[in-house]
Parts: structure tokens; C-alpha cells; sequence
């Protein structure tokens, strides 16, 4: 897995990459708890590049999701995540978004829906 943490003036944005299982997440909780204490800012996670995933990571969005509520956005979800979400039954917990420039720009999901920038 790999995390990287570019600066946006809209807000903070979290570009993982690679396989995400239980060991490899750890990185990212650290990095989402970290971006929870450090204001109000939006912190947009992007998936984009996740090849293969487990139910580690949603938990780990999950758990983000209770600190910064609709500031937490997710930005082109990869099919192994979009797939995993939906088979867990989150799909709609998080503003899913098409892309970062629509993540960083549009806002937060409709309360129980997805961003209509959503692909």
C-alpha cells in the first residue's frame, strides 16, 4: 500500500494506492485521525489507484466517518472498493464522488446518497 498526503487549498487529500487489507491500513487510520484532529477542513480519500481491498478499509472510513461526518469524501472509489462497499451495504455512508477535482469541489453526498458527479 501506498499513501500519499498532497495539500489542496479545499482540503486535504489522502491518495492510496495498492492493496488494502488489515496490516496495510494502518497507515491510512493513522493518517484519517490525524486529519480529524487538525480542524475542519475537508479530507477527501482517494481510491483510485486501490487494486485489491478488504473490509479493513471500509471499517477505517467507517470509524473517520463518526469524527468528520460529511467532511470526509471519497474520490473515484476503484471497482474492488466501489464493489465492497456495496456488497457490505455502505455504499451510501460516504459522498462518493468521480473524481478528486469534483471531491474537493462539489461538497458533501446527499444525506444517504451519492454525488451526482458520481460515475
Amino acid at each position: 500500500m501506498s499513501l500519499a498526503s498532497p495539500c489542496s487549498p479545499r482540503g486535504l487529500v489522502l491518495a492510496v494506492s495498492g492493496e488494502m487489507a488489515l496490516e496495510p491500513v494502518e497507515p491510512l487510520r493513522l493518517a484519517l485521525a490525524e486529519a480529524a484532529d487538525e480542524g475542519d477542513r475537508t479530507v477527501v480519500v482517494d481510491l483510485s489507484a486501490v487494486v485489491c481491498a478488504d473490509a479493513a478499509i471500509i471499517n477505517a472510513l467507517l470509524r473517520t466517518r463518526l469524527s468528520l461526518g460529511s467532511r470526509l469524501r471519497t474520490a473515484a472509489p476503484s471497482w474492488p472498493v466501489l464493489r465492497l462497499a456495496q456488497i457490505l451495504g455502505v455504499d451510501h455512508a460516504f459522498a462518493l464522488h468521480a473524481g478528486l477535482q469534483e471531491a474537493l469541489r462539489d461538497g458533501p453526498a446527499p444525506e444517504g446518497g451519492v454525488s451526482s458527479s458520481a460515475a
